[in-house]
């Protein structure tokens, strides 16, 4: 046990949501950012959920730390502070942070180059002082118009030398969405030699998952636990060997699952139909947790066996972005 929660990998940590409060209120303060709460005690109340919440609760909360983190210095100390945490917390050496430069650029304030560069340069840093490997994932947004979303590909490839290793997509559900729009420019990513991760199967349904599979052809699928549902999707992840990105508190911090039973139910379906999977934080400030605890939770629940982690982080090893053949 010593050394089975040593060295691990987190491949799906939203920027958003991998500052600490104590951290964000004097970012905020740095920046001359007026905050919500001028009691440091309730402004926790703000940036955290400790129990469950709503997915619209959950992406405010979003709202509110990604103002705060909405200028390149913010962004290159944000960085570098999840970075660093994560390992100093959870013994994490390789991490992937995502996020999103056009939601912390302020409406084209601040430029987008600079967001991304100033990305990269808080990674560097933080690797530099730590024995981590990282990487930075751009993610687009399903909110976003076409051209938006092509506008962050293109940035993505443009700065894959200087620490970015792959693209996302996220965002609430829009009606105005299509998987299409995307088909084009991921594919250009992916020739540039970026990693593909999409959000998919946690909130949407099957249909939007199996069509991601055949018009983008992922490397990874953010969370994806709904495939369970559909045995032909379940074969065709197996065949293709994408990788899906569990995140176990989280699912249950915004009621997309109702309980640890649930998780069981989940992760042993994934596991007898042979389909790859890794265990990450998604958003660890936010919900009091981190890669560590997510392996010693589903360790007490009996969910993996220590045999499993090992399967597991071996999984998340190879699946990295940052181990991408060039």
């Amino acid at each position: 046990m010593t050394t089975l929660l040593n060295n691990l990998t987190d491949l799906h940590q939203h920027l958003g949501s991998s500052s600490t409060p104590h951290f964000l209120w004097e970012l905020a303060h740095e920046q001359g950012i007026k905050v919500s709460e001028k009691d440091y005690g309730r402004f926790i109340d703000t940036i955290t959920i400790k129990n469950t919440a709503s997915q619209k609760q959950y992406h405010h909360l979003f709202d509110v730390t990604q103002q705060i983190q909405s200028s390149p210095y913010a962004v290159e100390k944000a960085v570098h502070n999840a970075i660093s945490y994560s390992y100093r917390k959870a013994n994490v050496t390789m991490i992937e942070i995502r996020l999103n430069p056009m939601r912390r650029n302020k409406g084209g304030e601040h430029d987008l180059d600079k967001i991304i560069l100033a990305a990269c340069v808080g990674l560097k840093k933080a690797t530099l002082e730590y024995p981590v490997k990282a990487g930075i994932i751009i993610e687009t947004d399903r909110r976003f118009p076409k051209e938006y979303n092509e506008i962050i590909v293109n940035k993505a490839i443009l700065f894959k030398s200087f620490g970015v290793v792959g693209i996302d997509l996220s965002g609430q559900e829009s009606k105005d969405f299509k998987i299409a729009h995307l088909e084009k420019t991921y594919k250009k990513a992916k020739e540039a030699g970026l990693g593909l991760t999409f959000h998919t199967g946690e909130t949407s349904s099957t249909d939007e998952m199996d069509e991601v599979v055949r018009r983008i052809n992922p490397n990874r699928i953010g969370h994806g636990i709904k495939v369970i549902k559909n045995k032909k999707l379940m074969k065709i992840l197996s065949d293709k060997k994408i990788v899906l990105e569990i995140c176990p508190s989280s699912n249950l911090a915004i009621k997309i699952v109702d309980s640890w039973d649930e998780i069981k139910e989940i992760i042993n379906i994934l596991k007898e139909n042979k389909i790859l999977f890794t265990i990450n934080s998604d958003c660890p400030t936010l919900i009091n947790t981190n890669i560590k605890k997510e392996f010693q939770r589903l360790l007490d629940h009996k969910i993996l066996t220590e045999e499993d982690i090992v399967e597991v982080k071996k999984i998340a090893e190879k699946a990295s972005f940052i181990n991408l053949k060039k």
